[in-house]
């Protein structure tokens, strides 16, 4: 030991010094890297969960605007089935309109002709009634000349009773 004592060093003093490093060391392990250790351990773990966190909600992005693409296609297809059927419904409602309005026509044309024919019958009727009436005052005047009275009665009542035959 005494060749140690010739470098300058102390053996006492080099045990203590090592038993203060190991000290030293030991005690930096226990309070100071085993936590910092654990902490930078904790902090990659919650570093991954983010990203693999942050992964999942693009994949559900990109699902869900997925999905909306989807439901935005569904959407315009129904509306335009909606169109279509409401287009289908309105040319329905217009053709049983325009059917009701022709059979209404049809109606009252078919009434104005049925006016119109018993209009007709009842002028023909005045205007046989009127024929009547003048052809007794003709024949009475055209018979009070030339006959007597007696026979003018029977020739009146003759023609009449003939014309009414006929009318």
């Amino acid at each position: 030991m005494e060749a140690l004592g010739k470098f300058g060093l102390d053996p006492v003093l080099l045990v203590a010094q090592v038993v203060n490093f190991l000290i030293v060391a030991w005690v930096l392990n226990r309070f100071l890297l085993r936590p910092l250790m654990a902490n930078i351990k904790k902090r990659r773990l919650m570093i991954a969960q983010g990203l693999e966190d942050a992964e999942k909600a693009r994949r559900a992005l990109d699902d869900a605007a997925a999905e909306k693409d989807t439901i935005l296609r569904a959407a315009f297809a129904q509306s335009t089935t909606i169109v279509e059927n409401a287009r289908a419904e309105a040319e329905k409602v217009r053709a049983a309109a325009a059917e009701k309005s022709r059979e209404e026509g049809e109606r009252i044309l078919a009434e104005a002709r049925a006016r119109i024919r018993l209009e007709r019958e009842e002028m023909e009727k005045a205007v046989q009634k009127l024929a009547l009436q003048l052809s007794g005052r003709i024949l009475d005047s055209v018979v009070s000349n030339l006959f007597s009275g007696e026979e003018k009665t029977r020739i009146v009542a003759r023609g009449l009773e003939d014309i009414r035959r006929l009318g």
